[in-house]
């Protein structure tokens, strides 16, 4: 298979080469015999047009040798003029005078006297009649070919001859040795030692079966990877979902007791209202008492289910001071029922960015939480505050409590899933696990800082781009 692929490619490569140099070494010539033809025709004219025979024989004596000669002709394309033993026998007047027409030159190749001339033929210059031929003995040219055809094919059949006797001795080394040992070796994967009979094929059929079972079980392993992640990620989110209603139930309590008091108020309105009838001031009071009760209470358990609903991932620009603004409005009451200050530093320029506003929302909700928990003792208070980062592109969010903070010995593990410090029933242990996740989606990041006194958690996400304006034309 190589010598059939080998040979033909030498032999083109022969070709080529040949005949790009055959062309330029009669280039070459062709110039030379253009460049005599010119200095002979501004010679001769003159003397032909005097009649100085004399002249023009000693001329064309003086520049003839055996590879270059030059002959007169007449109007009629007839030898008018040449130096004994002249070769070559000009063509029709008809061709000379189309060719000259044409392109300038008379031009052809003439084989005679044994040799092989490249013939070039013009009208003499201005006032002479007749044309000047100049015959160019291209005799070496063609044996200096012939010379390089052989060589070439001598070439070609030696480079075959080493291919034909180092390959297959090369093939055997590297190529046949190592296959039948592979062959072996696959025999064996299966744990037989080689001995038992395998079904017919040669060792490149028994290779390619082996791999064709080793690819079914690695696309059988691949769909197992694909399935086990499709369930790791469907677990993680039944988990963010499990943590958001784990805070939605300790915000519970709080909502319970603060729907209390409108719903005391809006009764007492309501045995008013049936004690009597009151006068039209009154009853406009008491409506419009109830009517503001119930839009307390509506937006309390709105919160509250905009917290507990699972949505499908939307990304918007999104101003995140929005966002904290309604975090910390979702756990006032709870902050008040704990005796905690809720201090908000959000600034007045809008912080956007790409992001699901209910994810973030409930990061925030999980950090705030952390804090108000680790504050359990009493008055305490929570410093939310949200800048442009350091780093161009950045915003930064920071949840700072006055609570004890952090130990030095659990700094490393806090993010760890299922790691709480609280009392039994009151975490689960992965709402920082399950907001670092959240943050790193949004290409963001989750630390804990050092800080004086209390603890301090910073979100760290990258701002939108800002929205690009066209110009408009003139």
């Amino acid at each position: 298979m190589m010598l059939a692929f080998l040979g033909p490619v030498g032999l083109v490569y022969t070709f080529v080469t040949l005949r790009s140099t055959t062309l330029i070494f009669a280039e070459d010539l062709r110039a030379e015999a253009k460049i005599a033809q010119r200095a002979l025709n501004a010679s001769l004219t003159p003397d032909v047009q005097q009649g100085e025979w004399d002249e023009v024989h000693y001329i064309m004596a003086a520049i003839g040798s055996d590879d270059l000669v030059a002959a007169l002709l007449d109007k009629s394309g007839r030898i008018r003029f040449a130096l004994r033993g002249f070769p070559i026998e000009p063509p029709s007047l008809e061709w000379i005078s189309r060719r000259i027409k044409s392109t300038g030159a008379a031009e052809f190749m003439r084989r005679a006297g044994g040799r092989t001339w490249y013939c070039r033929i013009v009208a003499l210059g201005p006032g002479a009649s007749g044309y000047l031929m100049v015959a160019q003995d291209w005799t070496a040219l063609s044996k200096d070919r012939d010379r390089r055809i052989v060589a070439a094919l001598i070439a070609i059949a030696g480079v075959l001859l080493i291919v034909v006797t180092v390959i297959p001795l090369v093939a055997r080394r590297y190529v046949s040795r190592p296959l039948a040992d592979l062959r072996r070796r696959v025999m064996n994967l299966d744990g037989a030692d080689g001995s038992q009979p395998r079904p017919g094929g040669d060792e490149m059929t028994l290779i390619s079966e082996e791999f064709q079972r080793v690819d079914d079980e690695l696309a059988s392993a691949r769909r197992r990877l694909l399935e086990e992640s499709e369930r790791k990620l469907q677990l993680e989110r039944r988990l963010r979902h499990a943590d958001k209603l784990a805070t939605i139930g300790t915000l519970a309590s709080g909502f319970a007791h603060e729907i209390g008091t409108p719903l005391g108020v809006i009764r007492g309105r309501a045995e008013l209202l049936l004690s009597g009838y009151p006068n039209e001031r009154k009853l406009a009071e008491a409506l419009s008492t109830i009517i503001a009760q119930i839009d307390r209470i509506t937006k309390m358990v709105r919160m509250l289910l905009d917290l507990g609903r699972r949505r499908e991932i939307l990304r918007a620009a999104t101003d995140v001071r929005t966002i904290a603004v309604r975090t910390i409005e979702l756990l006032e009451t709870e902050a008040a029922r704990r005796g905690i200050a809720v201090v908000a530093e959000l600034g007045a320029e809008a912080l956007v960015v790409d992001c699901d506003p209910d994810q973030l929302q409930q990061v925030f909700v999980n950090l705030e939480m952390n804090a108000l928990d680790a504050m359990a003792g009493g008055s305490g208070t929570l410093r939310v505050s949200a800048s442009a980062a350091d780093s161009a592109g950045g915003v930064r969010i920071c949840f700072e409590d006055s609570g004890p903070g952090v130990p030095t010995a659990i700094k490393d593990r806090i993010f760890d899933p299922f790691f709480t410090t609280k009392a039994p029933g009151k975490g689960t242990g992965m709402g920082l696990a399950v907001s670092q996740s959240i943050v790193a989606d949004h290409e963001g990041e989750l630390s804990l800082e050092p800080n004086s006194r209390g603890a301090r958690f910073v979100v760290t996400l990258p701002a939108a781009a800002p929205p690009r304006v066209l110009a408009r034309s003139a």
